[in-house]
């Protein structure tokens, strides 16, 4: 049943969906209200139409449930979701002096010479993440992600709740 209602949503948003560009430059389709609802106490709604690899969505949300924002958790833990945000302020930083990463998400995907250089310099960035703490605590950080809001919320008259423990 989950399967089949995500693979309408799919064509439904794929048959009648919206362009929007994004933050990203890559564009959604998207469908105004469309809701999906699973009863919990039957189970988990995981998808078999792709591969879900559990460790990586165990250390997502441990990550989460820690509240930390810092991708050097991720990395210990094999865990590469979040590099590309982290990425992108290093190489968009005063501090940066390797080779022009502008449009990286794009030029990756898009041109064959650059993939290699934007690889390489991608695994520079994961090494100083996991092996300088001062580093880290300055490129690593994504600010006010899942984690931060799960734990430590701030209301508009500046009081701190964590969501979890709520």
């Amino acid at each position: 049943m989950l399967e089949d209602s995500y693979l309408q949503l799919v064509r439904t948003i794929l048959d009648h969906g919206t362009y929007k560009d994004d933050r990203t430059g890559t564009g959604t389709y998207s469908v105004f209200g469309y809701q999906m609802r699973f009863d919990l106490s039957k189970g988990f709604p995981l998808l078999t139409t792709k591969k879900v690899p559990f460790g990586l969505i165990k250390s997502e949300l441990l990550w989460f449930l820690h509240g930390d924002t810092n991708i050097q958790y991720l990395l210990k833990h094999r865990n590469h979701i979040w590099d590309e945000w982290a990425f992108k302020n290093w190489v968009t930083s005063a501090e940066y002096t390797g080779p022009d990463m502008t449009n990286f998400e794009h030029r990756r995907l898009d041109d064959a010479d650059f993939a290699p250089v934007y690889q390489e310099q991608m695994k520079s960035f994961d090494d100083q993440i996991l092996n300088d703490d001062a580093f880290a605590a300055k490129f690593g950080n994504l600010g006010d992600v899942y984690g931060a809001q799960w734990r430590h919320w701030q209301t508009r008259n500046g009081e701190t709740i964590d969501q979890m423990q709520t």
